[in-house]
Parts: C-alpha cells; sequence; structure tokens
C-alpha cells in the first residue's frame, strides 16, 4: 500500500464507500490501485461501516477510482462529504 500522513500540495483526497471487507479483498484491489500512477497514496479503513476507501491524487477523476475497483469486481460510490 502506499502510505503516509502528509498531504502534498495539489492534492486532492478522494473518499469513497466500498464493500473491501477482508485482506483477500485488499490482495484483489492492491495491484490495480498500487499500479495506477496518478495515486499517491491510499487506504481502507475496513473497521468503518462504509469500508473507505481514501485516495490522495493531483489527477485523477471520481469515475477513474469507481472504474478500477469495479473492475476489481467491487463496489465503489463517492462519499459525499
Amino acid at each position: 500500500m502506499k502510505n503516509g500522513y502528509s498531504v502534498a500540495a495539489g492534492t486532492d483526497i478522494l473518499i469513497f464507500r466500498t464493500n473491501i471487507r477482508f485482506k483477500k479483498d485488499l490482495r484483489q484491489v492492491s495491484p490495480a490501485l498500487n499500479n495506477e500512477p496518478r495515486i499517491r497514496r491510499w487506504n481502507v479503513d475496513r473497521e468503518d461501516s462504509d469500508k473507505v476507501l481514501r485516495i490522495e491524487s493531483g489527477s485523477l477523476k471520481v469515475q477513474d477510482v469507481i472504474d478500477l475497483i469495479n473492475r476489481a469486481g467491487y463496489f465503489c460510490e463517492e462519499l459525499p462529504e
């Protein structure tokens, strides 16, 4: 996983509800997220009821992330602010 704490200037944080619940699910989506060069960092809070996926990117669009996660076989929708 691409992890870290500070957010670089020009970086957007995109937040999504998913159905990524288990470690095996993370193993399924990790390659897609790790191989996307526009993603600086990402994480999934599997303890949260919404299984929140947070992505830091300077240029990735919401629909790009939804498509990535859907292609990996999982549900993903943007969480309202």
